[in-house]
């Protein structure tokens, strides 16, 4: 079944139409909520949080955006709730199993991709990427999550983000610059970014 044929059902009250939905999306889900707040128990209740709210207001939803783009919605919100509450930051943190499949990676500065050496380099350059995220404004950083680790598009960050499409636009090419700008003070050059 389509999401929307789901979303039809569980609005209409149909409880095992709701939990394959919940399946569906629950594991992407968790992975961005987790990548945000950086706390596997928050990152929990802000999933449950999230699925309420979902079930709550399914006969509200329209249809004018996809499932997925009005769910990061849901997801970012409680997600800035929870940064406001707790006065935190955002760490991102680098997960090999997670960012690096080894996809086209051969040998490139002389490393071997699987060499003690190349792996090393690269925990150094994620460790120095994190602080440069870090240094980043609650909007940069949000828009690079959503566009860079979730590859969303530009109108889904829009939605999500409720800003135009322009300003996310914005938001990216000034996140990126601060972050190259952040990494090439460290030494690193833009092909180790």
């Amino acid at each position: 079944m389509k999401d929307a044929e789901l979303i039809g059902a569980a609005a209409e009250g149909d409880e095992t139409a709701f939990q394959h939905l919940v399946k569906r999306h629950r594991s992407w889900a968790f992975g961005f909520v987790l990548k945000t707040v950086r706390d596997p128990e928050a990152a929990g209740d802000i999933l449950q949080e999230a699925f309420v709210r979902v079930f709550k207001n399914l006969a509200k939803f329209r249809m004018e955006s996809s499932f997925n783009t009005w769910f990061h919605r849901i997801l970012y919100n409680l997600c800035i709730d929870y940064w406001r509450r707790s006065g935190r930051r955002i760490h991102m943190e680098y997960d090999d199993s997670l960012a690096f499949d080894g996809k086209g990676v051969g040998t490139a500065g002389g490393y071997d991709a699987t060499s003690p050496e190349r792996n090393n380099r690269r925990k150094e350059v994620v460790g120095i990427l994190e602080q440069a995220l870090d240094s980043l404004s609650l909007e940069h950083r949000t828009a690079i999550l959503l566009r860079e680790v979730e590859g969303l598009s530009y109108e889904e960050i829009a939605d999500i983000i409720d800003c135009p499409k322009g300003t996310v636009m914005s938001r990216l090419h000034h996140a990126r610059k601060k972050i190259v700008s952040f990494m090439k003070r460290y030494g690193y050059v833009s092909s180790e970014i």
